[in-house]
């Protein structure tokens, strides 16, 4: 969904923020240097998962906030309108970051030309 067309994109997650600040840093990453994360959920939580995935393309993870501080400048983008999912923490160390690349990966293809 949008709520402005020009500006920096922030993508908000209903699950910690770890998904938003993934899509942040692949974004950043491509160009939209003030893409920003967010979450819905009460707690804020960025798996080392991501951490880890974003350093492998050179990217860094993103600080998130709570959706209701943010004041969006360009498109809000709702990443559970997405195919994309982090596993949970008690899930093995291998299948979390196999998750987590196939969501940056995932996003890179759709943020991509």
């Amino acid at each position: 969904m949008s709520e402005a067309k020009s500006g920096s994109p922030l993508f908000v997650d209903d699950v910690g923020g770890g998904l938003a600040s993934l899509a942040a840093g692949v974004a950043r990453r491509l160009g939209h240097a003030g893409a920003k994360a967010a979450t819905v959920s009460d707690a804020i939580a960025v798996p080392s998962e991501v951490i880890t995935v974003l350093a492998e393309i050179g990217a860094h993870v993103t600080s998130v906030a709570h959706a209701k501080d943010v004041t969006p400048t360009g498109e809000v983008i709702n990443l559970w309108e997405w195919s994309i999912y982090l596993l949970a923490p008690g899930e093995g160390e291998l299948e979390r970051l196999s998750a987590a690349r196939i969501a940056r990966d995932k996003i890179e293809r759709r943020l991509g030309p």
